[in-house]
């Protein structure tokens, strides 16, 4: 079930992505690609899932970002060009930093195990 839902994350992610990738040029599609990006980043439940969807949103934006064969690029090297990688960018970096995050076994806290004397509360 959970190569399910990676994959499906990977095509929302490409299908988004690519969408993203078209309509970035404009202040409104470059304002509701990323907003839509960060919100099913946010939606999605970290580890392999949200990893897969943030592969998938960078392909066709570095996909776009490299020259066609006919020359050009559909992520130009403007304002709006440069503002849709930086968010992808970071999409993708945050993406590796919460990827750990959901293999954590019930009881454990980010410093450690509950029950462990060493993982104390602030004294009272």
């Amino acid at each position: 079930m959970r190569t399910a839902y990676g994959l499906a994350a990977l095509a929302v992610g490409l299908v988004s992505g690519v969408a993203g990738t078209l309509v970035h040029q404009r202040w409104w599609g470059l304002v509701l690609a990323l907003a839509a990006a960060l919100a099913t980043f946010a939606w999605l439940p970290a580890g392999a899932v949200r990893l897969a969807f943030a592969v998938g949103w960078c392909v066709p934006v570095l996909r776009g970002a490299l020259e066609r064969p006919g020359g050009g690029f559909l992520i130009s090297a403007d304002a709006a060009g440069w503002s849709f990688l930086a968010g992808s960018a970071v999409l993708l970096v945050a993406a590796f930093a919460t990827a750990g995050a959901g293999r954590r076994t019930p009881g454990e806290t980010a410093l450690g195990r509950a029950d462990d004397p060493a993982v104390r509360g602030l004294p009272s």
